[in-house]
Formats: C-alpha cells, sequence, structure tokens
C-alpha cells in the first residue's frame, strides 16, 4: 500500500474551528491507541477465568476491531482505521515491539549469565532437536496445503514451484518468537529452564526460517517466468553466506 505521507496532516486545530481531529495523524493515533487498548484489556479481564494469556485477548481484539468483524461497516473504518493511518500505527506498534524484545533480550542474558557452561550445553542440545522437529513437520505439511491451495491463491500460477513452496513451508512453519516470548513473560517461565529450551528452540526454529526465506528469495525470479533467468549461483551464494554469522554468534571460548 502506497501513502504519500506529505499530504498527511499531523494536529489538528481543534472542533472549536470547524476541524474533525480525526482527519489528522496525531489525534487519530490517540484514538486508535485507545481503542486497542480498551478492546483489548476488556477481552483479557472477560478470558481471565478461562486463564488464557493476554496476547490471546490481544489477538481476539484485533479480529474484532479488524475487517473481519467491525471492519465490516465501511464508515468505522474511513473514520477510525483509514488507510493512510496504517503506516503510523504500525510504524508505533513496531516500535513496542522493540523495546519489548529489548526487556526479553536482557531477562535471556541474564538468564544465561547465571546457568552453567554444562546446562547451556545440554539445553542447547534439546532445544535445536526440538526446533529440528518443531520446523521439518510443519514445513512438509505447510508445502502439501500450498499444493493443494495453489489454484485458489492469488498470483500462485505467476511464481515458480520452488520459491512458491519455501515461502509457503516457511510461513506455516515458522514460530511467533515475539508471541512466544510474551506467553512465557506473563507466566512467569522466562527465566525458567522450560523457558530456556523454549526461546533457545524459538531461536533456532526463526534462524532455520530466515535461511529458507532467503533461499525462496533467491530462487525467485524478476518476471513471471518463476525464476528460470536466476543463476544457480545466488541460492549457494545464500546458503555459504549464512554460517558465518550463526558461528560467529556462538564462537568463542566464553560463549560470547
Amino acid at each position: 500500500m502506497m501513502v504519500n505521507i506529505t499530504s498527511i496532516k499531523t494536529a489538528s486545530d481543534g472542533v472549536w474551528q470547524g476541524d474533525n481531529p480525526l482527519d489528522h495523524a496525531f489525534p487519530l493515533l490517540i484514538v486508535q491507541t485507545v481503542l486497542v487498548l480498551v478492546v483489548g484489556r476488556s477481552l483479557a479481564f472477560l478470558l481471565k477465568p478461562l486463564r488464557q494469556p493476554k496476547v490471546i485477548a490481544e489477538i481476539v481484539g484485533g479480529i474484532l476491531l479488524g475487517p473481519s468483524a467491525l471492519g465490516r461497516n465501511q464508515t468505522y473504518m474511513h473514520r477510525v482505521f483509514p488507510k493512510w493511518s496504517s503506516p503510523i500505527l504500525e510504524s508505533v506498534a513496531s516500535i513496542g515491539l522493540l523495546f519489548f524484545l529489548f526487556l526479553v533480550g536482557l531477562e535471556c542474558w541474564k538468564m544465561v549469565v547465571d546457568s552453567t557452561r554444562s546446562l547451556a550445553k545440554r539445553s542447547g542440545k534439546r532445544a535445536f532437536a526440538i526446533a529440528a522437529l518443531g520446523i521439518s513437520v510443519p514445513f512438509i505439511l505447510g508445502i502439501g496445503v500450498a499444493f493443494v491451495l495453489r489454484k485458489t491463491i492469488e498470483g500462485a500460477d505467476k511464481v515458480g514451484y520452488a520459491q512458491y513452496f519455501v515461502f509457503m513451508g516457511v510461513a506455516l512453519s515458522i514460530t511467533a518468537f515475539p508471541v512466544l516470548a510474551r506467553i512465557l513473560a506473563e507466566l512467569k517461565l522466562l527465566t525458567t529452564r522450560v523457558g530456556e529450551t523454549a526461546m533457545t528452540a524459538a531461536g533456532f526454529n526463526d534462524i532455520m526460517a530466515w535461511i529458507l526465506l532467503a533461499l525462496a528469495v533467491a530462487l525467485a525470479g524478476n518476471g513471471e517466468d518463476g525464476g528460470s533467468h536466476k543463476s544457480p549461483l545466488v541460492s549457494v551464494w545464500v546458503l555459504l553466506s549464512e554460517p558465518p554469522p550463526l558461528l560467529a554468534v556462538g564462537g568463542g571460548d566464553d560463549g560470547q
């Protein structure tokens, strides 16, 4: 979606000047933020007896506020969530996610420092096995689903089979790292043995998913031929460029 940010008005002159605050970015962002928080907290309170994490309530709230429920009312969508406001709301959400993952990183680093090296080795091996199993089975099943639904997905026939199957397999098998971190933090399991294994496995899962996704991008072509003009050396270069950063992360006698 293309939005001309130079045409977006930031501040409103006020309703007393005959101005609609919802036609300006900052007042609309405040309304959107308050609406999201109120709906999310309300659903979390209602789902608390069911012992559901807050992220479930927030997902349900997003469905209710989005085009699947209230968004079917075009007046509501054009006034509260117009298309030109999406980049602004997404940017604010990305900043919030960045700070949250920063705090998760601090917790995980404290956990690594406090744990012994032998424990880290055992958790690493176990987490790698869990991650390998956790991404391989959904990846294979995802490719099967993609094969069945290929004709029903718009634009799928314009790309080659290789990048289509790899991309769909990765999309259906990747672990939502921020969501997992949020659930573990809420349940106070982030610094426990279970949280350590889960976060490490999710990290391995993301690494393998990014490698496969990079392979899919490398296989993709510039036209509708599905990448027939793409050199196979590109795919080899992508795979060879992944191990050095991974070795740099885990190298060293101190684990640094």
